[in-house]
């Protein structure tokens, strides 16, 4: 390790990342602040391990931090304030609050340090999603604000799999100089960006010889869950779209794009792994080629920690910590950058010059293309093998899941494939709505089956029973286990049914508003509020679309509004899917204040 004396700060230091990289560079970190408990028990741990044994850990908030506690004659401050709000989990969710979000606005007190301190340098690590939220203004006010404290700002995004990590991450790297020339990024050590162009880490090799304890093995396995058992079939580098009809599965159990990428994600031993992220679910990977979880000693190595850094609290605290954190390896070879340029220090690394273009989104474009060809494959194959995705079948019953209640259901198909499902809801008599629909049948999607519901109920409840029973029919006559993985995500969909007509004869408003939502291309789109009130005109006084949207949701309509998302506009409102959803699919479902 090189000789100390660059004084470092570390803000927003998480589980030690980017302070492990700059102290194996060479430089002194003297202090790091979180606000997370586990997070500061996590550098406490490592004083005298990974860390330096002097270093002092602040828990505290830096928006309240009295500066004054901070050391004197710091020569460089490192640190990557929270990313969700300009996250692509963010996005998912409706649209990446950005600066919307306060957490989006904690860069405001980094700049407060800088101001304070004044560093010869800083570096600022944050998502490539940064750049582009609320249409670039969030980055152009980071930039601003740094700039207006003297420095110089570049930025670039780097991918982790560049620089001896087998993870696919790209974030953007900022620093701040003073230099009177361009400030320069380490050029890739490895892949085809490389000057010897040597072959990237394969996450198999770099995971080798650890040894799994008893507790390890009660906290990897993978048994429980209705997908549990779709794991061992998804072939190493795949995911859920092994079981879409586009791949050529012959009993399709999702639709393309129903889920996200890192949904049955398993990990391929000869390659890097897709990022690992901080909080994933149940079925997220990667997991483990051996149909596991992965240990939190793999996590480490994936994400470049050394194996004596150990983390505080319990697993998902662990995950977390590690899933947020800079990888080590990149933030040391930053850091050698920043020493020779800065701080005058000779290192032996290669750099890219400013207009030097990094070749990852060209290969994302590459395997766009690749994937395209798979399916046309797949398509051109079905041709002369068909390939059904339903089952069609005549069911009755009047016991039926909870979605029901004490309705019931009868379904009809006719020797021509046409379907047919009664909605009985109570002792209503009278057809009150009739919805008309045509699901594809195949991968090729040229085979169609024709569907007609029949709601005889006049309840404002009885419009879910009626896309309950759709479900229900669903998961009765083939693979799938909902309607949703029909439909696909909102911010993408790729519907393999549509909606042809949809017939009432109520003037309920919630009847009017699934009408109105019926028609795909009014889904995923920002509405001005005073439409939805206008359905409920009798009902609710222009000034409660709050309580409209929470009702709305227990009839499990997914309406996303400022109040659930702070990203999307006042004034404006989105519904995400055309039908009913249960509680639990639904994004943000607490409202603020209620």
């Amino acid at each position: 390790m090189a000789e100390k004396g660059i004084r470092t700060l570390s803000l927003f230091s998480g589980g030690g990342g980017l302070d492990i990289g700059f102290e194996q560079a060479g430089f002194e970190i003297l202090f790091a602040t979180d606000f997370d408990h586990d997070c500061c028990e996590t550098l406490r741990q490592n004083r005298g391990n990974t860390l330096p044994e002097k270093l002092v850990v602040a828990e505290q908030d830096i928006t309240t931090m009295d500066f004054s506690i901070l050391p004197d004659n710091i020569d460089m401050i490192i640190g990557g304030p929270p990313c969700q709000t300009f996250s692509a989990s963010a996005r998912r969710a409706g649209g990446a609050a950005g600066k919307l979000d306060k957490r989006g606005n904690l860069f405001e007190s980094y700049v407060e340090v800088v101001r304070k301190v004044q560093p010869k340098a800083f570096l600022f690590e944050n998502v490539r999603g940064i750049l582009g939220t609320n249409k670039g203004k969030d980055f152009e006010d980071i930039v601003s604000a740094f700039a207006a404290e003297g420095y110089t700002i570049e930025h670039r995004i780097l991918d982790a799999e560049d620089y001896g990590v087998p993870q696919q991450r790209e974030r953007m790297f900022i620093v701040g100089h003073r230099l009177n020339k361009p400030f320069l990024y380490p050029k890739p050590v490895y892949g085809p960006d490389s000057t010897k162009h040597a072959p990237y880490l394969k996450v198999g090799d770099v995971i080798a010889g650890l040894v799994m304890s008893e507790q390890d093995k009660i906290e990897t396995s993978f048994a429980g869950g209705k997908y549990a058992r779709l794991l061992p079939l998804v072939p190493p580098g795949s995911n859920y779209l092994h079981f879409t009809a586009k791949r050529g599965y012959p009993n399709p159990v999702f639709a393309y794009r129903s889920r996200f990428s890192d949904f049955l994600y398993k990990a391929n031993p000869e390659t890097c792994v897709k990022t690992l992220i901080a909080s994933p679910g149940k079925y997220t990977g990667p997991l483990h080629w051996d149909n596991r979880y992965l240990t939190i000693s793999e996590y480490k190595r994936i994400q470049g920690f050394p194996d004596e850094h150990v983390f505080s609290g319990d697993r998902a605290s662990q995950i977390r910590q590690i899933g947020n954190s800079v990888c080590p390896k990149v933030a040391y070879y930053m850091a050698l950058a920043i020493k020779e340029q800065v701080f005058d220090s000779k290192t032996d690394i290669e750099y890219l010059s400013p207009d030097d273009t990094l070749s990852f989104d060209k290969r994302k474009g590459q395997k766009a293309k690749e994937t395209k060809a798979i399916h046309q494959a797949v398509a051109e194959k079905s041709k002369s093998v068909v390939v059904s995705a339903f089952h069609l079948k005549d069911f009755s019953t009047s016991v039926m899941p909870s979605s029901l209640g004490k309705n019931t259901m009868r379904v009809v198909h006719d020797s021509e494939g046409n379907v047919t499902i009664t909605v009985q809801c109570g002792s209503s008599k009278e057809t009150e709505a009739v919805l008309d629909l045509e699901i594809y049948d195949g991968i090729t999607q040229n085979a169609k089956i024709p569907m007609k519901v029949i709601l005889l109920g006049n309840d404002e409840r009885d419009i879910q029973t009626m896309w309950n029973a759709v479900d229900i029919w669903v998961k009765e006559c083939s693979s799938f286990r909902s309607l949703l993985e029909l439909y696909g995500h909102f911010t993408e969909p790729h519907p393999i049914f549509k909606i042809k007509k949809f017939e009432l004869k109520t003037d309920l408003p919630v009847f009017q508003f699934a009408k109105y939502y019926a028609n795909f291309e009014n889904c995923g789109v920002y509405a001005d509020k005073k439409l939805l009130l206008s359905m409920w005109k009798d009902k609710f006084r222009q000034d409660d679309f709050v309580e409209l949207a929470r009702t709305l949701r227990t009839f499990r309509y997914d309406v996303r509004c400022h109040e659930t998302n702070i990203a999307i506009p006042q004034g404006v409102y989105m519904v995400a899917y055309p039908f009913a959803l249960p509680l639990d699919k639904q994004m943000n479902f607490n409202i603020k204040g209620h």
